[in-house]
């Protein structure tokens, strides 16, 4: 049992998406590299179903546990090698050929201990959005697994000789959900697909406060601790609710200025009647109302960092008064002659493009280069769907749930990971907040829990910017006739008919279009004489 609880902690970090996934974990007794192999776990999901029993990929196992090496094979939509058949690699993996993707077989050696080696392997989508995540997870499964490895006892009957090229009896898949043990992932009767338990989240290194596995996440928590050792400038661009505040607190914290105040100041909150008064303060009898002094925010962070967020909405007649304040490191309060010096490090943040704000004259150019000493892209989430679970089971632990004793049904987590989340992180802890507030009793969260406009979407919507991602032509074709039929339609007014004309095409080959992708939403608003 204890075993099984082992594996069942492991599994709930894995990163799966909607393709479909797959594990096994095998492990060789002794210094002879003919010795016996003995599976020790067997794990898939994803509503593809994942590989069938006993299509463990012997040979490759066995090659990565003789040369300590791993390796990486590429498979056909049919599951075949899309190179030259290697030996014990079967032919036809059970799931593969029904996965919109072309999956990839991983395999990892596990420790380096002569009386006990071991390796896993991975079945997943490795171009897919959360490819470089699995790869994350099977490092640090393998270093977690490593000095384990001896302890594990073998499942009765699963040995077999190294140089057989039998395949292996698999043990029960084993599979944590509602606080049980099961032999396979509970099916969902309501939509046929299985029911998956949340994941443990994840904190983000160097981001405290953060939870993702996404590999454009960790790459932003790489570059805060890099940066936050510095003490230049920062400017942060993100959509609203990407978590910029998160990021300039983690700079913050890692920065030689932790001990002191992190102030910040939302640009577009303040009229512009006070904004100076805020940020600069004001002697006593400076103007009505003025009857004592006030040290303003720039003063209150000296020696620590201030926060400016929607940099982009900042007065001119501001922006030029604090490119001086950046230049000359001194601050003068409104009424007052002379300056008083302070130490702040500034941080950014915007959802504006400023190359466009400054084009139109509504932004300087010599204060944007003061700024942008370090540029950070916090990517949106929908451009990270991979970080969907993990974000879902922090929430839901912020409302005083526990995680763990709550599962999500595929289709429901392939909806979310679908949605295009316009409001970001912020966005999905509300979805989170509305749901459990409406099913205060819900274990299994599945489909009909979620908002109408998340269950009517069944398919993202895409961006003018998404479309300049480098992906493969036949996907970016795909992204492209999707976005141009919603411009379309929404250009007319829901009024199918003429928008096959702009776009074209027959009425009946809108639809048929439609149908296709799977736009459904799109059928169902169908207005009169449309």
């Amino acid at each position: 049992m204890i075993q099984a609880r082992l594996w069942q902690e492991e599994m709930r970090n894995f990163p799966w998406g909607n393709t479909g996934a797959a594990l096994w974990v095998v492990r060789q007794v002794g210094s002879d590299s003919s010795g016996p192999l003995h599976l020790l776990f067997a794990w898939s999901a994803g509503h593809s179903g994942g590989p069938g029993h006993g299509q463990v990929p012997l040979g490759a196992l066995l090659r990565t546990l003789q040369s300590g090496r791993g390796e990486e094979i590429a498979l056909q939509k049919g599951g075949s090698p899309a190179r030259q058949q290697a030996p014990g690699v079967p032919d036809g993996l059970a799931g593969a050929a029904r996965w919109g993707c072309e999956p990839k077989l991983w395999i990892e050696p596990i420790g380096e201990d002569r009386d006990c080696r071991g390796a896993f392997a991975i079945l997943f989508d490795a171009a897919g959005p959360w490819g470089e995540a699995v790869r994350l997870w099977g490092r640090n499964f393998a270093a977690r697994i490593s000095p384990l490895l001896p302890l594990f006892p073998v499942w009765p009957g699963s040995g077999t000789p190294a140089r057989s090229a039998t395949l292996l009896t698999q043990p029960p898949t084993l599979f944590p959900v509602d606080g049980f043990t099961v032999r396979q992932p509970p099916t969902d009767r309501s939509c046929g697909g299985p029911i998956l338990p949340l994941p443990r989240p994840v904190c983000i290194g160097g981001l405290p406060g953060a939870v993702g596995v996404s590999g454009e996440m960790m790459q932003i928590g790489r570059s805060v601790a890099a940066v936050a050792a510095g003490d230049v400038n920062v400017l942060l661009f993100g959509e609203s609710g990407t978590g910029k505040e998160i990021v300039a607190r983690a700079i913050h914290l890692g920065s030689d200025r932790r001990d002191a105040r992190l102030v910040g100041q939302n640009c577009a909150a303040l009229p512009e009647t006070l904004f100076e008064s805020e940020l600069f303060g004001h002697k006593a009898g400076s103007f009505t109302g003025a009857v004592a002094d006030k040290p303003g925010l720039l003063e209150a962070a000296h020696g620590g960092t201030f926060f400016l967020d929607e940099i982009g909405d900042m007065p001119l007649v501001l922006q030029i008064k604090l490119l001086r304040v950046i230049q000359e490191r001194q601050v003068r309060r409104i009424g007052e002659l002379d300056g008083r010096p302070v130490d702040i490090r500034f941080i950014a943040a915007t959802h504006k493009n400023l190359e466009t704000e400054i084009e139109a004259g509504r932004f300087r150019l010599d204060f944007y280069f003061r700024l942008k000493v370090v540029c950070l892209t916090i990517p949106p989430l929908r451009r990270r769907p991979e970080d969907i679970g993990h974000l879902l089971a922090y929430f839901v632990g912020k409302c005083d749930r526990d995680p763990a004793q709550m599962a999500i049904s595929d289709q429901a987590l392939t909806l979310l990971q679908a949605w295009r989340w316009p409001g970001n992180v912020r966005e999905l802890e509300n979805e989170v907040q509305r749901l459990l507030a409406l099913h205060p009793d819900v274990r299994v969260i599945r489909r009909r829990h979620l908002s109408d406009e998340i269950q009517a979407a069944g398919q993202p919507a895409i961006a003018a910017n998404d479309l300049g991602a480098l992906r493969p032509l036949d996907q970016a074709g795909e992204m492209l006739e999707r976005y141009l039929i919603r411009k379309a339609i929404a250009a007319t007014a829901g009024r199918k008919a003429a928008a096959a004309r702009r776009l074209g095409l027959s009425r009946q080959g809108l639809y048929k279009k439609l149908n296709r992708y799977g736009m459904t939403d799109l059928i169902k608003r169908v207005p009169q004489g449309g």
